[in-house]
């Protein structure tokens, strides 16, 4: 997901609606946002993130890494047209990608080393992964408000599930995209939780395992289980490293769930699935789990009504994509107290992202 700070969502009066003087003889004020000025620059959103899409893919902040270069050094590595290649630039620079000095010489920010692949917390594969076909689903947005289908199925035919089965290098992708997203959420997690006070710890739904991995990395202790779809989990080996605490358990978790663990955890799981799926879910991880076990959630949780919250757009992200949703803190308590469980409960993390605590009631 991409967020817009402030300066991002006042940067740009259509083009076509205003002319800036670039004079000396003529001083240059910043324009009131007016409403109309609000609507127009919200709307170059979608410029502004097919210009990041741009950057990342012709690796501008790769090339970055190595030091400030000049437009026309950026142009030969790249091999593209100079002219167009600075205006790009440009607009980036204005929005804090990137920074540009005299003689048209550019650096990376804070903010651009993130789509540099060697930055530690780089999201360059996250960004890659919404061009594709992520990006192509959006021009069903209409269509999937009025019919309740999730955009990507009506763009591409099927469920995004069943398409990165039949599609292994977009599935790769996703993954790729999922593992960086994840790394700050991951290590924010360590630190707001005490996972420490149980010995087995089972991750439904764990995808490759990278949580799992930092799980036993950070508590030394814990026995895991990481539980996944049979395609899936024969992509788990790499990521985890100590294979003697941990098992790798093929299923489906909407049919049966292991038993025998201290703490179930469901990390951006219930967020892909309707409140019926997601009850489904619950009521499974009910039946296997005992009295004195926890299930532990990790999602956004949305704010009230009218306060800016990027949870809100990821709603919209998952209803176009998976036909899931985000949810609020009651949302979830409704769910959980369908399944027979009750909130203990509500840590926040460094991110966006909150860990709910449930037992049964």
């Amino acid at each position: 997901m991409i967020t817009f700070s402030k300066s991002i969502l006042s940067f740009l009066i259509c083009s076509c609606a205003l002319a800036f003087a670039e004079t000396s003889l003529v001083p240059i004020k910043e324009v009131e946002q007016s409403g109309r000025g609000k609507l127009l620059s919200l709307i170059s959103g979608e410029w502004i993130a097919k210009s990041i899409y741009t950057a990342a893919e012709l690796d501008i902040a790769g090339y970055l890494m190595e030091g400030p270069k000049t437009v026309q050094e950026l142009a030969k590595l790249t091999q593209c047209h100079e002219e167009n290649l600075y205006r790009l630039l440009r607009m980036l620079a204005s929005l804090g990608i990137f920074h540009e000095k005299e003689g048209r010489i550019f650096l990376n920010t804070a903010t651009g080393e993130l789509l540099a692949k060697t930055h530690p917390q780089s999201l360059r594969s996250l960004i890659l992964f919404y061009k594709e076909e992520i990006s192509q689903s959006w021009h069903q947005l209409s269509d999937c408000i009025r019919q309740g289908k999730p955009a990507f199925d009506l763009t591409h035919g099927e469920s995004i599930f069943n398409y990165f089965r039949a599609h292994p290098k977009s599935a790769a992708h996703f993954n790729a995209a999922i593992k960086e997203k994840s790394k700050a959420v991951i290590n924010a997690c360590m630190k707001a939780f005490d996972f420490g006070r149980f010995k087995s710890v089972y991750d439904i739904g764990g995808g490759t395992g990278h949580f799992m991995n930092s799980l036993l990395k950070t508590f030394p202790h814990i026995r895991g289980v990481l539980y996944e779809l049979p395609e899936v989990i024969s992509d788990a080996k790499t990521p985890i490293v100590n294979f003697e605490r941990c098992s790798l358990i093929p299923g489906d978790f909407f049919k049966t769930i292991p038993t025998g663990g201290d703490a179930y955890i469901l990390k951006s799981v219930l967020h892909d699935w309707t409140d019926k799926a997601a009850l489904k879910i619950l009521e499974n991880c009910y039946q296997s789990m005992t009295d004195q076990a926890r299930l532990i959630i990790v999602e956004p949780l949305m704010t009230s009504a009218n306060l800016k919250d990027p949870a809100k757009v990821m709603d919209i992200y998952t209803m176009a994509t998976s036909g899931g949703r985000e949810r609020t803190l009651l949302d979830f308590k409704n769910l959980l107290d369908q399944a027979g469980f009750c909130i203990e409960s509500t840590i926040p993390t460094d991110t966006e992202f909150y860990l709910i605590e449930a037992r049964k009631k």
